[in-house]
């Protein structure tokens, strides 16, 4: 009866389609609009999955971006196999790197018995590491806290972009550098003639806020520690830290997951890329298999970017590439304006 019910879904869908349910090996990515069915591509490639191959269910991992979307999927691909959809691991790149830290506890000693921060106590905490720093611009006399949501928002998008500490600090000296060695730095001749020109004082000023931001980050992080706390985006700064360490972990969760689908790829950030990166590190072709659509990048303010959803073209640049382009959503008269 399963069968069947795979075969009329798989009959109704078009050729396109059809050759992303059917491509089961290898990297492949998939670039569908809205309304072009990916979800129905989705379900019915992890169900091809399990017929064409001796792959243990649990051996599979779908990730998405929300909570909502990994509940949709299981429910979908359910009335497709029945109750193996359920074995199956489908979740959000949080969930999935906190079930790691779960059930790897020993490789995690940051986090396992810390307290998850809120938003709230984010910004709080932020404000205490600030008050205990020797800053000059990012604490104005007049107004210590200003900066304080700014610099939340900064130290999240590092993390989200998988920037420590060392390598931020990093990072700022060379852009200090740099700029110093720029040929027109200063003003050649005029009434100005040896001065640094204003664009470039607006740049090293900046760099001087980053060199603060960057005594911040430190502080941050110790407080964190000596804290025992923990905030939403350290989930997968750890996960991505003891795997590109080349610990024993990488190969334990490389060999449990053989095939990776991810839902909505545009919306990666680095840090995650990153891990799938090292994830698919075990082959040169891993069977990883993502879906998105490069113009709604939604979730920009995880970090997001074209930039990270064309990273799948540089790293694997034979892979297929499938673009689904019928819209099964939309009425003609919206499609004949778009």
């Amino acid at each position: 009866m399963l069968e069947a019910k795979f075969n009329q879904l798989y009959k109704a869908l078009n050729p396109a389609q059809k050759e992303a349910v059917d491509t089961i090996e290898g990297p492949v990515m998939v670039v569908a609009g809205p309304g072009t069915g990916k979800t129905q591509v989705l379900t019915l490639r992890l169900a091809n999955i399990l017929r064409l191959t001796d792959t243990a269910p649990e051996n599979i991992l779908a990730l998405t971006f929300t909570e909502s979307a990994a509940a949709a999927m299981r429910r979908r691909l359910a009335e497709i196999i029945g109750s193996r959809a359920y074995a199956l691991v489908i979740n959000t790149f949080h969930g999935f790197c906190n079930d790691i830290i779960k059930k790897y506890p020993e490789y995690f000693p940051r986090i396992i018995g810390s307290r998850h921060l809120t938003a709230i106590d984010q910004i709080h905490s932020v404000e205490l590491v600030m008050a205990g720093v020797k800053l000059s611009l990012l604490k104005p006399f007049g107004d210590p806290v200003l900066y304080v949501p700014s610099v939340v928002k900064a130290i999240e998008e590092l993390k989200r972009q998988g920037v420590s500490v060392k390598r931020f600090a990093i990072i700022v000296k060379d852009a200090a550098a740099e700029l110093k060695l720029r040929p027109d730095l200063r003003h050649p001749a005029g009434a100005h003639r040896g001065k640094v020109k204003a664009v470039y004082q607006k740049q090293f000023k900046q760099i001087e806020k980053n060199r603060e931001l960057a005594k911040i980050y430190e502080a941050y992080e110790k407080y964190l520690v000596k804290q025992q706390l923990y905030d939403f985006s350290d989930m997968i700064m750890e996960v991505l830290k003891v795997l590109e360490a080349g610990s024993e972990l990488l190969q334990l969760i490389q060999e449990e997951h053989q095939y990776i689908l991810v839902d909505e790829h545009q919306d990666t950030n680095n840090a995650q890329n990153r891990i799938l990166e090292r994830l698919g590190s075990f082959h040169s072709q891993p069977n990883l298999f993502v879906v998105g659509d490069e113009k709604q990048a939604i979730f920009r303010f995880q970090g997001a970017s074209l930039e990270n959803f064309l990273y799948f073209k540089k790293q694997y640049p034979t892979a297929k590439l499938i673009t689904l382009s019928d819209n099964y959503r939309s009425t003609q008269t919206i499609l004949d304006s778009a």
